[in-house]
């Protein structure tokens, strides 16, 4: 199996009067950089928030709020309209739906992939930056960034399972020299993870409900249908969860050691 590019990019804030003393370092780590046309919302991404300046601000509790009320991927040349409509997602996030990145310390978000917003139009190359928001107009911006708008040189369709809004194909799609699998629901695709170039693909039910076993070649994965994501696999698979779970033990370790000094520091 091909290893699958990597891009990380480092997000430094801007400052404002507003919001004085605040400042992150935000890594993205895109699981492929390129997309097809038909993912609408393709492009999906993990990232770390890490709080470099001076005083603590509030991320959400839930990924799924994070990415409806904070995070956006808004498109170069700039929408200003667009910007403007997030401070009413931001305030459908309820306070106790908050907590507080005190600095230097780090958080990852677990168990969901984001999504490059729908914003963001389909070409050859999409730009645009990663932003934190964070209320009353104050963003925390990554530089620019891009991805590749591809055709693919095959699409190979491998099972078509049940969901409860209707059926869904898994297809593997190939693009140079990278295979990867997919969920298919209507016109609409959202991928999965890498697979091997030559193996057979094939599918089976895991629990009778939203699980499915994955068989590449000999390996297998379980596929969770309603997040289009691996709940286990080997590594070279499940690079989402291999990647999450390393970079969560790295930000455990280094959280650890910002709160010992920050307690030696108090008690002197």
């Amino acid at each position: 199996m091909k290893t699958c590019p990597m891009l990380i990019v480092l997000l430094i804030s801007i400052t404002s009067l507003l919001s004085a003393g605040t400042n992150a370092l935000i890594e993205v780590h895109f699981f492929k950089t390129w997309v097809t046309v038909e993912e609408n919302v393709g492009g999906n991404f993990n990232l770390a928030i890490k709080n470099t300046g001076e005083k603590p601000f509030l991320l959400a509790k839930d990924p799924v709020d994070f990415e409806i009320g904070q995070l956006v991927s808004r498109p170069l040349p700039r929408d200003p309209q667009g910007d403007s409509e997030q401070e009413r997602e931001y305030k459908m996030i309820k306070h106790e739906g908050f907590f507080s990145l005190f600095p230097g310390e780090t958080h990852i978000y677990e168990g969901r992939k984001f999504l490059i917003d729908a914003r963001v139009p389909f070409s050859e190359e999409m730009r645009f930056t990663v932003s934190v928001y964070l209320g009353k107009g104050f963003w925390l911006d990554s530089e620019p960034m891009a991805l590749k708008g591809v055709v693919p040189d095959s699409e190979e369709k491998i099972a078509t399972i049940g969901y409860a809004n209707g059926p869904r194909d898994l297809v593997a799609i190939t693009y140079k020299g990278e295979r990867w699998l997919y969920s298919k629901l209507g016109a609409y695709y959202f991928s999965v993870c890498p697979l091997s170039l030559t193996n057979k693909i094939r599918v089976e039910p895991h629990d009778g409900k939203r699980l499915h076993k994955v068989w590449d070649g000999d390996k297998s994965m379980i596929y969770e249908l309603g997040q289009s994501i691996l709940t286990e696999g080997p590594d070279e698979n499940d690079v989402f969860g291999k990647w999450t779970r390393e970079r969560k033990q790295r930000a455990e370790a280094d959280n650890a050691e910002v709160r010992r000094k920050k307690a030696e520091v108090q008690a002197q």
